[in-house]
């Protein structure tokens, strides 16, 4: 089995490695967010046999901790709970989102029961930001979820096809500070193009 690492980078949105593509405003506005009821339920992702992840339904109490605007998405949007051997590992809160033809889920960290025991000092060195995911279900109710790729809208931007608000990190990788409008630009014109994307994940439901 894979170790945690990998997962978390799949879903991680308070992003600290190079290829994991962060973003500090969302990807929808009330125009593009939808409801997707598929996504309720309990999940396994292929290869992680201890791993569980959790989509329960959004209320006004559980978005409690995120800016105004999230919190009015709470009905439309999801918070999700990854476990490894029950353990509680991860928290996310998720938002569905459709452009074009396509859609995507926009993750918004969240904090686990742990993480909130870390000491202020400690937190207060990261920033809560927003990483992009296609979903694609199948006809058995499974879907599969491609992570937009950080390098390839790197190479975009240092071969000069791309303008995209932008800070670079002393490690080479970038944190996109564009508004809403410009991230929706970047994936409905490479949003087609499979090179701009990470490996599929799968997802079963579990009865």
């Amino acid at each position: 089995m894979k170790k945690l690492v990998p997962l978390t980078g799949l879903l991680m949105i308070i992003c600290l490695m190079p290829g994991c593509l962060a973003a500090l405003h969302p990807l929808f506005t009330e125009k593009e967010l939808i409801h997707e009821p598929r996504l309720l339920g309990l999940w396994k992702v292929t290869g992680e046999d201890d791993v569980t992840v959790a989509f329960e339904k959004g209320t006004p109490q559980s978005f409690s901790e995120l800016p105004e605007a999230l919190q009015n998405a709470s009905d439309r949007a999801y918070t999700v709970i990854v476990k490894e051997k029950g353990e509680i590992v991860q928290k996310f809160y998720a938002f569905p989102t459709k452009l074009g033809d396509a859609l995507y889920l926009d993750y918004f960290s969240s904090t686990t029961p742990k993480q909130n025991s870390y000491d202020n000092f400690y937190k207060a060195h990261f920033t809560a930001m927003h990483s992009f995911y296609r979903i694609r279900f199948d006809t058995n109710g499974k879907f599969k979820a491609s992570r937009l790729k950080a390098d390839y809208l790197a190479d975009l931007i240092k071969d000069k096809k791309l303008r995209i608000r932008h800070e670079e990190r002393p490690d080479g990788s970038f944190v996109i500070t564009a508004p809403t409008s410009e991230l929706q630009q970047y994936v409905l014109k490479y949003g087609q193009n499979p090179d701009a994307y990470e490996n599929s994940e799968t997802y079963s439901k579990v009865n």
